[in-house]
């Protein structure tokens, strides 16, 4: 695996950058009256249609759309990117439902995963559910027994999740399917294995983000304040504190950039078992790290106007979705003891 960035990755992640910038979050206050279109911007950049060759173009891989995740994630954007822009049109294009992902991917189509409620996994007709990253979104995509898609419409009020960059639709048990078009056949083993791998590096990829955002935003801090005359960043527990961060961010990079790239280059169980690795990681690291970011700034991080606490909660809330570190080194176990030859 070659992990130095090619030009169009670097291009691809500058850019994404930017707009992350220009649709950021910086505090509470702003979330609540948030009526600025954040879903054509992501449309223009091609994230929708990234995973999608025959819509972008291009031979994209999973560290394409993990550059972009991360972005997004550096300034808590509230723009859905991993559920409506990732997650959802993966499931269309592993279905073969190339219309549908041709109609999201124009912008015309909005989509969001139906997680289980308690966003351990993707959801089944029948399970109690919620459509996740759902701001604006028409419809929820289910799983059948056959593991089928089928959409669901969405017309209940959002929840208040933990994660206030975030929109969570409760989906009643039972709800009645909808017309949206065509949405494929059964999705296989091996890329239903890849859809899994791909949201659990995605997800490892937007703790990431959080993480990094949180360390830039501290160290600018710490520079700049001052205590008995000179700038608490020259404390040296206030060093170790950035410089364990910056360890443990730059571990999850990596197992979350090779867990992406594994997504289209490795066997499935291969695949499956980077990604578990990675959100595991990422999920417990975005943790110690977001929490260690909230001694560097002090008092002023838990104020309700400090984005210290947005970070928190979207850390906490990307750790539970898919499952914690608990449930992702469990599965870690039971791959490497189904499989030896991965150990």
């Amino acid at each position: 695996m070659d992990v130095t960035l090619t030009d169009d990755q670097q291009l691809l992640r500058a850019t994404a950058a930017s707009l992350a910038l220009d649709l950021g979050n910086d505090h509470a206050d702003a979330l609540e009256e948030l009526t600025s279109d954040v879903w054509n911007p992501l449309v223009e950049l091609g994230l929708p249609a990234l995973r999608s060759p025959a819509l972008s173009g291009a031979d994209a891989t999973g560290v394409e759309v993990a550059l972009v995740v991360e972005e997004f994630g550096r300034t808590l954007s509230a723009a859905p990117t991993v559920g409506q822009a990732v997650l959802a049109p993966d499931l269309l294009v592993a279905a073969g439902a190339d219309d549908a992902a041709a109609r999201v991917a124009a912008g015309e189509l909005r989509l969001a995963p139906a997680f289980r409620r308690d966003l351990s996994g993707l959801a089944e007709l029948g399970d109690e559910a919620v459509a996740f990253d759902a701001r604006d979104a028409t419809h929820a995509l289910f799983l059948d027994t056959e593991r089928r898609l089928t959409a669901v419409a969405l017309g209940a009020d959002p929840l208040k999740p933990l994660d206030l960059t975030r929109t969570v639709v409760p989906i009643a048990p039972g709800a009645a399917a909808a017309d949206v078009g065509e949405l494929g056949g059964a999705i296989d083993d091996a890329k239903w294995a890849a859809v899994r791998a791909l949201m659990l590096a995605t997800l490892a990829a937007d703790l990431v983000g959080v993480m990094q955002g949180a360390l830039d935003d501290a160290v600018e801090y710490v520079a700049e304040r001052r205590q008995f005359g000179v700038p608490v960043g020259t404390f040296q527990a206030v060093q170790h504190l950035a410089a364990d961060a910056l360890v443990q961010i730059e571990g999850a990079r990596s197992c979350c950039w090779y867990a992406a790239w594994a997504v289209d280059r490795l066997d499935p169980d291969e695949a499956l078992l980077a990604a578990h690795v990675a959100k595991g990681y990422a999920s417990r690291a975005g943790l110690a790290v977001v929490e260690g970011t909230v001694q560097m700034f002090g008092g002023i991080a838990i104020t309700w106007e400090h984005a210290s606490h947005l970070r928190l909660r979207r850390a906490l809330f990307d750790r539970q979705v898919g499952g914690d570190e608990g449930v992702q080194y469990s599965e870690v176990a039971r791959l490497r003891l189904a499989h030896p030859e991965l150990i």
